[in-house]
């Protein structure tokens, strides 16, 4: 009877360690309950890299399209953006960088997407963004 319990006593704790493990805290920034900002609102845990002192990037800020793909990249004065993909709003979420002709999109998925600024389009591996006007 002891080895029973003993037994049962070591499956649930494994059953809790596996379940832990699996969990987040989604002030991490990785938790899949994480709160997603609106387009319209910057993303808030985001650590901005560029704000308005880069004139490169300063430049930058609004909202690109690549209509074709059914793509919006919003680009915030913070150094964030949003990117919204395929109809779902708020699909990713980071910061930016513009170094030259380069922009560095960083998401908060650990996922870096580098595109060109060739005149006042985007150049990306998806399509060309315009600015939305």
């Amino acid at each position: 009877m002891r080895r029973r319990v003993t037994l049962a006593t070591a499956i649930a704790g494994a059953v809790l360690a596996l379940l832990a493990a699996c969990g987040s805290d989604a002030s991490d920034g990785t938790g899949d309950n994480q709160t997603k900002p609106s387009a319209t609102a910057a993303p808030t845990s985001a650590t901005p890299s560029t704000g308005s002192q880069d004139p490169a990037a300063a430049a930058l800020v609004g909202d690109w399209e690549i209509a074709a793909e059914d793509y919006v990249l919003h680009l915030v004065e913070d150094g964030t953006f949003v990117q919204d993909y395929m109809g779902v709003i708020d699909f990713r979420t980071g910061t930016y960088t513009v170094d030259g002709d380069t922009i560095s999109l960083v998401g908060g998925d650990g996922d870096t997407d580098e595109g060109k600024i060739v005149g006042d389009t985007l150049e990306f591996e998806l399509g060309t963004a315009t600015r939305l006007e």
